[in-house]
């Protein structure tokens, strides 16, 4: 609706919102292609794309926290209504947790829906409940229960047409069976009339029963049971056409539906016509069916026998994909493909359709992270490595590999580290050549520096370069630091930044990988061995000068001009010129990736020595969002913990602006679970606090801990 009246103030006043939030240039326009179509007003735009590529999951939370909190305000709140929360996965949770607790989202409130009798403590939905709680915001609880003895009499008499009074004894019984539950009340309804206990005379010219029939009809206190024998009275082709469409989740579409039943084993039309008139399945307005309620479509899944489910959801599987044709397999079609035939994966498969389902499944797993579906990426890519015949590093070779390397990113990434424990043992043990190696390598370290063990990722680093042909001396001293700094500083001399930035690109694979293994080592040596760091921040420079430019080398000219600022260098100019140098190479490199770390380095480290300190504040900030943006916690508590500093310390601003600023930022730190940032960023609040005359103890607000 704002964007009909794209005229109106409400959407000027939106659009300046969300230009501040995300600019002309974000991954998040990728997805909604018409939120670009409302800022620009150009309706030419392409359609929508169907993913917004591989992000982490914290770089979605970000962007949609910014969308949400850009769309609401005072004129437009915002209510989002969710159903079904008892089965949503920790994702879901996570994301509903963040968008609860985000300290810049206003005007908002979540609408949600859930079955108790399947959320007890240990369920994920109450502890985000729970830590909603904790948090100090309001929530309201509704309890529906089943509807009154009076609603259920309303029901029938609106159904019938008759007055309230003479429905009364058929809607007490009615009550009774049904036990008050809606949807089983209006089925209920149904089967009557179908058993002719409920039918219209003609001659009187209204609805009349048996009541007597209807007291004596037994009915299963389980809705889903009684629809499934309601069901199993259905024709058989029928019953055959529910048992698919279950199969095929809760919303399909027709030509799927079609693509999965045999030639002449039912009628399509007749069996949509049929299912829409009986009220098992609706058509929503984008042309695709969905089941009227998930325990309807539970009761037709029912109508398959317990002991045949693993061959029918199998053999649906196959149809599908004998039915598909290339263009067709990607997204949930694909997804509706491996899902159904992975239930089948305990019947007796041979070899070829084991190694066919194996490429299934990493197809779908690398289709799932294109979207950022992790978790069900993992699950994907776990199921097709089990599916693997013993000898497949011989006879599958390049799909065992290409298995492997896609479980451990995602694994990593997911979080799943026990599964990434057993996993990166494989490659690393079989595969042939070392260049295979590389990829869980560099997983590997990842997974090491997470894990808090620095100390072996280094030494898997340097291990890692030795073999690239780049040997460091694990035990270096300063003058061998001195000398890698001196040989930095006379292949810069007398060149510009125009000149360095003129280089070639980087294309040799070898050369990237050496760089990028240097990169990851700079993360894990800096609070083990500050020489070793210095030294490596060195070659990657050298790297960089002597056979091209890589993204990573507007990091590298970052680092080195920081370098440049320590005690025994104390090179202020050239630092503040290698730093220029790396904000540029952001640009021309395309090395946006490497923003939040240029920005770390240079206005944390090198800018304040020649520009005014205030100056860094709004920047560091910038670094902050670019940094939230990729998902790098690592970066974004470095960065407010620098901002609160210069805030508090030397930003030029009221102080009491600054506080509010400083609280926001520690508040988000909390909501992103990272304990440690917090406690650095109250050490300038509490400061703050008691500057400007506030008696709080900020550690007992945030941490419900004292100053001591």
């Amino acid at each position: 609706m704002i964007a009909e009246s794209n005229t109106s103030d409400t959407s000027k006043s939106m659009k300046k919102r969300l230009r501040d939030a995300f600019g002309y240039e974000n991954g998040l326009y990728e997805a909604i292609p018409h939120l670009l179509v409302f800022l620009q007003g150009d309706t030419s735009i392409a359609h929508p794309s169907p993913t917004m590529g591989s992000k982490k999951p914290n770089q979605i939370e970000f962007m949609l926290c910014r969308l949400i909190g850009a769309i609401t305000s005072d004129e437009i709140p915002v209510i989002i209504y969710l159903d079904d929360l008892q089965w949503a996965d920790q994702a879901t949770l996570d994301l509903i947790g963040m968008l609860m607790l985000d300290p810049n989202i206003q005007h908002f409130g979540i609408l949600g829906c859930y079955r108790d009798n399947e959320v007890d403590r240990r369920h994920p939905l109450f502890g985000l409940l729970e830590a909603v709680r904790l948090n100090g915001i309001d929530l309201t609880e509704i309890h529906v229960g089943p509807i009154e003895r009076e609603s259920v009499n309303s029901i029938v008499s609106d159904a019938l047409c008759l007055p309230p009074s003479l429905c009364r004894p058929l809607s007490t019984v009615i009550h009774q069976k049904a036990g008050g539950v809606i949807l089983f009340v209006i089925r209920f309804l149904n089967s009557l009339n179908k058993q002719g206990h409920l039918v219209y005379c003609l001659e009187s010219r209204r609805w009349t029963w048996d009541l007597e029939k209807i007291k004596s009809e037994r009915v299963s206190e389980d809705f889903v049971v009684h629809t499934t024998l309601q069901m199993n009275s259905l024709p058989k082709p029928f019953q055959t056409g529910l048992m698919i469409a279950a199969c095929l989740g809760s919303i399909f579409n027709g030509p799927i539906l079609r693509k999965a039943i045999e030639e002449n084993e039912l009628d399509m039309d007749s069996f949509i016509k049929s299912g829409k008139d009986g009220g098992y399945i609706e058509e929503s307005e984008s042309g695709s069916y969905r089941w009227t309620h998930d325990q309807i479509q539970q009761a037709a899944y029912n109508l398959i026998l317990p002991t045949q489910r693993e061959s029918f959801h199998y053999h649906l599987g196959r149809r599908l994909l004998k039915n598909s044709a290339n263009c067709d397999m990607n997204g949930d079609f694909l997804f509706m493909i491996v899902e159904n035939m992975n239930r089948g994966t305990d019947l007796k498969l041979n070899r070829d359709e084991m190694t066919q389902l194996a490429r299934l499944n990493l197809q779908a797993g690398n289709e799932a992270m294109s979207t950022s579906g992790f978790h069900s990426a993992a699950k994907y890519l776990q199921q097709g490595i089990n599916l693997l015949s013993k000898d497949s590093w011989i006879h599958e070779y390049d799909l065992t590999i290409q298995l492997y390397d896609a479980a451990l990113d995602t694994y990593y990434t997911a979080g799943q580290f026990s599964n990434f424990e057993v996993a990166v043992k494989q490659p690393l043990t079989h595969a042939i050549c070392f260049e295979d190696k590389l990829n869980s390598y560099h997983h590997l370290v990842r997974f090491l520096t997470a894990s808090g063990r620095s100390e072996e990722a280094l030494e898997t680093c340097l291990s890692v370069l030795k073999k690239l042909g780049e040997e460091i001396a694990p035990n270096a001293d300063i003058k061998s630091l001195l000398a890698e700094a001196s040989c930095v500083k006379q292949m810069i001399r007398n060149s510009s930044i125009d000149d360095m930035l003129d280089l070639p690109k980087l294309k040799d694979s070898h050369k990237i990988a050496k760089i990028s293994f240097l990169s990851t080592a700079i993360r894990c040596s800096f609070e083990m061995n500050q020489v070793l760091f210095a030294i490596i921040i060195c070659r990657m420079v050298k790297l960089s000068l002597q056979h091209g430019l890589h993204s990573i080398s507007a990091d590298a000219f970052s680092l080195y001009g920081a370098l440049l600022t320590c005690p025994i260098i104390s090179d202020f100019d050239e630092s503040y010129e290698m730093g220029r140098l790396a904000l540029r190479a952001i640009d021309t490199l395309d090395a946006f990736m490497m923003k939040q770390q240029v920005f770390l380095f240079f206005y944390g480290s090198i800018a304040h020595c020649k520009d005014p300190l205030q100056a860094s504040a709004p920047k560091l900030l910038e670094g902050y969002e670019a940094a939230f943006a990729l998902g790098d916690m690592e970066s974004v508590t470095a960065h407010l913990q620098l901002y609160a500093g210069v805030a508090v310390w030397g930003c030029g601003e009221k102080l009491t602006k600054a506080e509010e600023i400083v609280r926001i930022h520690a508040k988000r730190m909390l909501q992103h679970k990272q304990v440690v940032s917090c406690k650095n960023i109250l050490i300038h609040l509490q400061q703050a606090t008691e500057l400007i005359g506030l008696h709080e103890d900020v550690y007992s607000t945030f941490l419900n801990i004292s100053e001591e």
